[in-house]
């Protein structure tokens, strides 16, 4: 009882406890989530001065390696960095209840965190042009699609621990009734992030 009751902090503004290891998991994804989104901002200013017909940045082959990137930098990345950081927050802090498998989520942000790496890594190297569109007939490099599929697990298993942490909360009867609207809210967004994963 002592370590459980150490493993938890209580907010000062919201009265919320907030499980500690859970919060490392938030901030970590939510600092990501802001990273690719200063990212995919610069590659957008970057895009923007290319098509500006007095400044005309950058030759045609770094505009389009930079619109392939900032596409996956400005759809994929940041989104589902900051969507599993409002999972693990809606799980577990809402909740004031604890995250289960923390090493688990840990897991689940370093696959996400390769595998955008890679991807960003073969688009910006040109071997990988494939224009934000990874279907046949263009083809892109092995590791592209390796970082695409490496990116979708790391969310997939991010998701799956958000649904253990309302069971866990459920069974350690952390609410009572229906589940907050917030929380409800974040679970249709995960059930939404099964199908499309």
């Amino acid at each position: 009882m002592a370590t459980q009751q150490l493993a938890f902090r209580t907010c000062p503004v919201t009265g919320f406890k907030v499980h500690l290891r859970a919060e490392k998991l938030i901030i970590a994804n939510a600092v990501t989530a802001v990273v690719m989104l200063t990212l995919g901002g610069i590659m957008a200013l970057l895009i923007a001065l290319t098509r500006w017909e007095a400044v005309q940045l950058l030759s045609a082959d770094w505009y389009y390696r930079l619109t392939g990137a900032h596409g996956m930098t400005m759809l994929v990345f940041w989104i589902v960095f900051f969507e599993v950081a409002g999972l693990y927050f809606g799980g577990a802090v809402v909740l004031s209840s604890r995250l289960p498998k923390p090493a688990l989520g840990w897991l689940a942000f370093a696959l996400m965190l390769i595998g955008a790496l890679m991807a960003e890594v073969m688009v910006l190297t040109g071997q990988a042009t494939v224009m934000f569109t990874s279907y046949v007939p263009l083809k892109a490099h092995p590791l592209y699609y390796l970082g695409i599929v490496l990116f979708a697990l790391g969310a997939f298993i991010a998701v799956g621990i958000f649904f253990a942490s309302l069971v866990v909360a459920r069974v350690e009867r952390r609410y009572e009734g229906s589940l907050p609207l917030f929380t409800y809210g974040l679970m249709a967004a995960g059930v939404i992030a099964v199908f499309t994963l």
